[in-house]
């Protein structure tokens, strides 16, 4: 009988291009050198394709570096250079309209750049790369950056997103507020004691938006702060108040997936 690893080496090598993403993920799951080879073996295969080719596809080729970095985060990075190279999209509307920070920055944007935030070999590190993305102009880049400090697993990434907490932007700061809390993942509750980022948060609880004051209650209950939101609704209006004692009621949503294997939502 044919294994599960077996068949995932088998369609990488093959052209079926719909089943390339479920065959890393078995990968992902069986794990060991065996499926590593079979990972790092289909990044070289992509990167070798013209960006022209019917099997190239840039989320495919973030998606097995992301596997790759999942097996170990500490490997070379050198195979993985190519999908820096930016490489104009297929369609020739979407390269129209393709905004400028993806092409400036395609270890930022979502999707096909998946692996780049865990390769802790990069230069500069993930932590570093996505902090100097918080100078852009872009809004866009902004909040791609952010989801990306979010996404090392890396307790060093809360003193960036502790300023990114103070972004003009509303939606930087959603993202940034998000990443605080998928971070709860990576450290111990006690990292965020008098952590600059727990100011953030605080303080997030009494913006004049909903979206901002629900994510930062979630943040807060997650990282086993709950008593300071209960502290910030015994000295705010009656209406804030009402809000987020009744949010701290709720059951937490899941953060969106970055990326499919992702296991930080809650």
């Amino acid at each position: 009988m044919t294994s599960s690893l077996e068949e995932a080496e088998a369609v990488l090598l093959g052209d079926r291009k719909k089943d390339f993403s479920g065959a890393l993920l078995d990968l992902h799951r069986v794990g060991g050198p065996r499926a590593d080879a079979a990972v790092m073996g289909f990044v070289t295969r992509l990167s070798a394709l013209d960006h022209l080719d019917d099997l190239y596809e840039p989320d495919l080729h973030g998606l097995a570096i992301r596997v790759a970095a999942e097996l170990d985060p500490d490997r070379d990075v050198e195979p993985f250079w190519d999908l820096l190279e930016p490489r104009p999209p297929k369609n020739r509307l979407v390269r129209k309209v393709m905004s400028w920070g993806a092409l400036a920055y395609p270890d930022t944007f979502p999707r096909s750049a998946w692996g780049y935030t865990r390769l802790r070999r990069l230069t500069p590190p993930p932590v570093e790369r996505y902090t100097l993305r918080h100078g852009a102009d872009s809004a866009t880049v902004r909040v791609s950056a952010a989801m990306a400090l979010g996404d090392t697993a890396d307790p060093a990434a809360l003193d960036p997103l502790a300023e990114v907490l103070h972004d003009p932007s509303t939606d930087v700061r959603l993202n940034a507020i998000q990443s605080v809390r998928r971070l709860h993942h990576a450290a111990a509750a006690s990292a965020l004691d008098g952590h600059p980022a727990e100011a953030g948060l605080v303080k997030a609880l009494g913006d004049r938006r909903a979206q901002i004051r629900d994510a930062a209650v979630r943040a807060l209950v997650l990282w086993e702060r709950a008593e300071l939101v209960r502290e910030a609704a015994s000295t705010a209006d009656t209406a804030l108040a009402e809000a987020l004692r009744h949010t701290l009621t709720e059951s937490v949503d899941p953060l969106p997936q970055t990326w499919p294997g992702d296991s930080t939502t809650l």
